[in-house]
């Protein structure tokens, strides 16, 4: 991935669980390969939908790990690295380099919030000690910290900045960094709320992180197959409006912890994976929605 842009459809796996501490490793060889056989474009590991702040050290090497073997080269994975400490960030993102992942994502340091100077400085080191491309993460509900499309077009040129996931939800910002920062051939914009991602297709953004790509990944690469064909408007927003409908089938609640509880108890409804959250969130076991979706 060192020499192209990221586009499409990136899908924020879920962490398939065997306890609330432990992995599953069948479970995520079935996961990658039923998205990555979906049409998705690249495979996002331990982001917010994946609980990767959740989860030991041991049990984000161990699915690091075992998604990298089963993908096999077939699209490239990204690691999130995000957390408390830029410490174990660095850390994390140089196990990920060694396990052969393409790029890490991180959003800033959670917990302490750094200012716009700590960020730039923040950046600069996991991109330069880590060596891999690296996708800054806007997701201030959880952070508490605004990666702005400002603060992005200062390191947009650095060595090894290679994109920018908002998933903020603000689309006046999203399209203010398409205005900075659109066309770049060296930086890829990508946007995190599904239902926005066909306005930020629209607006010149590269892509999507949707959590929904879990549970219908042909759904989601379909909605980019067709706006990057010039696809007739009817069919693009019958694809839009199926992907709207889903993201209130599985949203249980407001925010990422109802996500993840939807999207789980639905893939464990179909076999896929368990019904296992990272400690302590507790898993849904009692869905409002009718079953055979």
């Amino acid at each position: 991935m060192q020499n192209r842009k990221l586009q499409g459809i990136i899908v924020p796996l879920i962490t398939p669980l065997a306890t609330p501490e432990t992995i599953d490793r069948a479970g995520t060889c079935r996961m990658v390969r039923r998205v990555i056989e979906g049409g998705v474009d690249a495979v996002f590991l331990l982001g917010s939908t994946g609980e990767g702040p959740a989860l030991s050290r041991h049990a984000r090497c161990e699915f690091i790990e075992t998604a990298v073997e089963a993908a096999a080269g077939a699209v490239p994975l990204l690691a999130g690295i995000s957390g408390a400490s830029g410490v174990e960030a660095i850390e994390a993102g140089k196990f990920a380099a060694r396990s052969g992942v393409s790029a890490v994502v991180a959003a800033p340091p959670c917990y302490l919030p750094a200012s716009e100077k700590e960020l730039l400085v923040y950046y600069e080191r996991l991109a330069g000690e880590i060596g891999l491309p690296l996708f800054l993460y806007n997701m201030p509900a959880l952070t508490r910290v605004n990666v702005t499309p400002e603060l992005a077009v200062k390191l947009a040129g650095r060595e090894n900045i290679a994109g920018y996931k908002d998933s903020s939800g603000d689309l006046d910002a999203f399209r203010r960094a398409v205005t900075l920062l659109g066309g770049r051939p060296d930086f890829s914009l990508l946007i995190g709320p599904e239902h926005l991602t066909l306005a930020a297709l629209r607006m010149g953004g590269d892509g999507g992180v949707n959590g929904g790509a879990n549970l219908r990944p042909e759904l989601f690469a379909a909605l980019c197959r067709a706006v990057r064909e010039g696809a007739a408007p009817e069919h693009i927003d019958a694809l839009q409006k199926e992907i709207v409908e889903l993201g209130r089938f599985y949203a249980t609640a407001p925010g990422a912890p109802g996500v993840i509880r939807g999207l789980k108890y639905e893939l464990a409804r179909l076999g896929v994976i368990q019904n296992q959250l990272a400690f302590p969130a507790l898993p849904l076991v009692d869905a409002p929605w009718c079953s055979g979706h």
